[in-house]
């Protein structure tokens, strides 16, 4: 029993260290390398399912479209980034769909489902869910009017942390956007850091930042390092109100703020 303990502590302790702001994934950790036609994904991290009947939108800088559900299958055309198809059956991870004038197969690590309006609309919901929460390093939940916010105390990363809810800044911009996949508010996970939402593209697309729209989210990362925030509305360049898991003595806010030039503005595919 004390090894099991001991065992679920130091994994616990392990998530939170890799999974924080301000100590992210190092550098050598398998990234994404699109330079090259798709198949397969060489990441961790999985886009949402496409869903079979709907549109969906390929998020790889290009994907095969085979004759069948699998590498061995013949290559009848590859899809750009972007691609809008429409999902006709699914079959092990592969996904049968039309483009255009060609109807084939393709991996379904590459597509993710095309959002429709009130997409956005309902991220922010749940960012305004999460304000008056607290910060909580290495978390990522919160239950909307629970009067239980929960606290922080300290300074980060070492703070100390009570209740059962709070985020840190990547928790809470992962649970609001809900990447990987959807996950209940209530439910304490932490699949992204500040480094995957810097290098990931499965999920998110960078876009220019005097492009920035409301539910578009400013980020960097830098030497194992860094910090994202929701944009919401104002100058990109000067002061915007942002919607931020802040820090230790913050908690989650709804605020003004500016950010420097290290920041890249990335925006969630489909949307």
């Amino acid at each position: 029993m004390r090894k099991a303990l001991l065992s679920a502590s130091f994994g616990l302790l392990l998530t939170t260290l890799l999974g924080g702001c301000g100590s992210e994934l190092t550098a050598d950790q398998p990234g994404r390398h699109e330079d090259s036609t798709l198949d397969t994904a060489n990441s961790e991290f999985h886009a949402a399912s496409a869903k079979v009947g709907e549109q969906a939108e390929v998020t790889a800088t290009s994907l095969n479209l085979r004759t069948g559900p699998g590498t061995t299958y013949a290559v009848l055309t590859s899809m750009p980034k972007g691609t809008i198809v429409k999902v006709e059956s699914e079959s092990a991870g592969w996904y049968k769909v039309t483009w255009g004038s060609h109807t084939g197969w393709c991996t379904g690590d590459y597509l993710t489902p095309y959002a429709t309006g009130g997409g956005v609309a309902n991220a922010i919901e749940r960012a305004k869910s999460g304000v008056g929460f607290s910060y909580w390093w290495g978390g990522g939940c919160w239950n909307p009017g629970s009067s239980a916010k929960g606290s922080c105390s300290g300074s980060c990363p070492s703070c100390t942390h009570s209740g059962s809810y709070g985020a840190d800044c990547s928790g809470y911009v992962a649970k609001v956007w809900q990447v990987p996949g959807a996950s209940a508010l209530t439910s304490c996970s932490h699949p992204y850091s500040t480094y995957n939402f810097d290098n990931e593209t499965r999920e998110w697309r960078t876009i220019a930042r005097g492009s920035a729209k409301q539910g578009d989210a400013f980020v960097y990362n830098d030497s194992g390092a860094g910090h994202i925030f929701l944009f919401d509305n104002g100058d990109p360049w000067g002061w915007m109100k942002a919607y931020e898991a802040k820090g230790c003595s913050y908690g989650i806010v709804y605020g003004s703020r500016t950010a420097g030039t290290s920041y890249k503005v990335i925006r969630r595919n489909g949307f």
